[in-house]
């Protein structure tokens, strides 16, 4: 079990040489992953600016880099990633770890994903054992403003590559749910409930603890890094809201079983948890401004990237969409930092962005490598 308390480090940290050890990209190969045609690129140390207009692809790149180092490539539907007019994909990285070089292969076909680590087939969540990545993208503020839905998918993908034990807890526990719910709709003719009932208490209690634990860390994390950010202390806090008052799961399952029977759905546990994220004691979903929101998401991607550092032991590939999205000039120069901090990073604009060691062009998803960087002021 991975560790999820304890020192978190910071991202200016340095080595004497100006750049950390970490994760890095070395090569990108794909084939219909959504408008993208150039099939492969490589890929240097250092900051790398994609630029070009809206819809050009930009986000497509950095979607399949994420989805190749188990990441959660955005999101997307299985289907939602193919190029229109094909039924199958593929994105091969090729990656440089401080345990040496790795290659992740991703088959893409409508309804699944298949992963596959220097040739053998795993899990995503076995990927992302030996390499980190993180995806900063300005659609990160539906975390904050948001159903809970989206902040529970943050929690859990954060979690499921801190600990392979809560990826393969959180499936067994997702299958249980979904077991229940059908036995509450169909009046459980097979007389099984029970068993079920039990099985879904023991997981879904040790998902709640491992999710308060882990919740501590990333709290911490994110309110240093909101401060930062924002340049002043905010009291930004993260807590885990739990479906239930009573931490006995198997309490609040019998007194909410009238109400399952009705709804024929499960109505308490870890699938129903929401994080509460406020801002000097205000709610910032019902109350934040779209500015604060934005704070509030870099914050929990930038505690993301430290939790990850501190469970590999070197910082992950840095990824930033539109870099200059909706950000007032100390929070883009927050980001130019940044990344400029990182081993590697790779961001995107329509504009080319300040501190960028190259320049690529992309339109219509045919990207060329070819330009030397441009001198732009940091507040651009």
């Amino acid at each position: 079990m991975v560790p999820l308390l304890g020192t978190v480090p910071s991202f200016t940290r340095g080595n004497g040489s100006g750049r950390l050890r970490g994760v890095r990209v070395r090569s990108l190969r794909q084939l219909h992953v959504r408008n993208l045609v150039t099939e492969r690129l490589r890929f240097e140390d250092g900051v790398t600016a994609v630029v070009g207009p809206n819809a050009a692809g930009k986000s497509n790149l950095l979607e399949a880099l994420a989805l190749g180092l188990g990441g959660s490539g955005g999101g997307a539907r299985v289907a939602e990633s193919l190029r229109f007019g094909h039924d199958e994909g593929y994105v091969r990285v090729d990656v440089d770890t401080q345990d040496g070089p790795h290659t992740v292969e991703v088959g893409l076909a409508p309804g699944r994903k298949v992963f596959r680590l220097d040739g053998q087939v795993v899990r995503a969540a076995e990927v992302a054992r030996v390499c980190g990545v993180v995806l900063v993208a300005p659609n990160d503020v539906e975390v904050v403003h948001g159903p809970p839905a989206r902040r529970r998918a943050f929690l859990d993908h954060l979690l499921s590559r801190l600990s392979l034990r809560y990826a393969l807890q959180l499936r067994a526990y997702q299958r249980v749910v979904e077991q229940r719910n059908a036995l509450l709709r169909d009046g459980d003719p097979s007389g099984t409930g029970a068993t079920w009932d039990a099985r879904f208490v023991a997981l879904g209690q040790e998902l709640g603890a491992l999710r308060e634990r882990a919740v501590a860390s990333l709290a911490a994390a994110a309110a240093d890094a909101y401060d930062r950010i924002a340049g002043a202390a905010h009291g930004f806090e993260v807590t885990l809201a739990r479906s239930s008052c009573e931490h006995d799961l198997a309490a609040a399952l019998a007194a909410t079983r009238e109400a399952e029977r009705s709804r024929g759905a499960t109505l308490v546990g870890p699938h129903r948890d929401d994080l509460q994220l406020r801002l000097a004691d205000r709610g910032l979903q019902a109350y934040g401004s779209r500015g604060e929101a934005r704070t509030a998401a870099l914050a929990l991607r930038v505690a993301e990237r430290e939790l990850l550092e501190a469970r590999h032991g070197e910082p992950p590939l840095l990824l930033i969409d539109d870099v200059n999205a909706e950000l007032d000039g100390d929070r883009r120069r927050f980001l130019v930092t940044l990344a400029r901090s990182a081993p590697q990073a790779i961001v995107t604009g329509t504009d080319v962005p300040a501190g960028a060691d190259r320049v690529w062009r992309i339109a219509a998803g045919r990207i060329q490598p070819t330009e030397a960087p441009v001198e732009v002021a940091d507040g651009a």
